[in-house]
């Protein structure tokens, strides 16, 4: 292995580095997104608030969906590198010049980059689409997205059926819920907000 190395050109030692570096970056960001790591408030680096009107927890939607695409770009950013990293190592190995190797690997990164981006994009589209049918979510357990206030409006992030919906949400007689507090879904009380109910530790 050591001799295997150290016969590498610097470049093409520096290739692989690169790939071993985003290909466990990627790894790491799948696992997280399968755990559900990478979704929430979290991603916007911030606590979210809204108060009793529509339009502040439409603002808020906006300002998390903005928060998604920097993070979709960041995976992009890493799918880039690592399929980068392999190409290019990989052809100069097989003996590709130079030129033409990093050409390869500049269109094999740009091919993975858009694929990643067309893929969270896909994903973020399948989990967004809660509203039509939320007496589904009945009976299911959440986490409060944007603070409910007292005999207000805020929402929650739920998942059901394997698929996270962002809904508008009320706390049971009124009262107010805490960002990040796990709630269940007591009922439907219009087509587009649900009374819920903090879940006691």
């Amino acid at each position: 292995m050591e001799t295997w190395w150290t016969n590498l050109t610097t470049l093409n030692q520096t290739l692989y580095l690169v790939a071993i570096f985003f290909s466990a970056l990627f790894g790491w960001q799948m696992v997280a997104a399968l755990l559900g790591l990478g979704g929430g408030a979290d991603v916007g680096g911030g606590d979210a608030t809204a108060g009793d009107a529509g339009p502040e927890i439409n603002d808020m939607v906006q300002d998390a969906s903005v928060a998604a695409f920097k993070l979709l770009s960041v995976r992009s950013i890493i799918a880039f590198g690592m399929l980068f990293g392999w190409a290019g190592a990989l052809y100069l190995q097989s003996g590709t010049p130079v030129e033409s190797a990093l050409l390869y690997s500049l269109i094999w990164g740009a091919a993975a980059m858009v694929a990643v981006a067309y893929f969270y994009h896909g994903i973020q589209q399948l989990t967004e689409t809660g509203n039509p049918r939320l007496e589904t979510c009945v009976g299911a357990s959440g986490e409060v997205y944007i603070d409910i206030p007292e005999n207000g409006i805020g929402q929650i992030r739920v998942v059901e059926s394997g698929a996270v919906s962002y809904v508008s949400a009320r706390g049971k007689d009124g009262a107010p819920i805490p960002h990040k507090t796990p709630v269940w879904v007591r009922r439907v009380i219009n087509g587009t907000t649900l009374e819920v109910e903090q879940i006691e530790p």
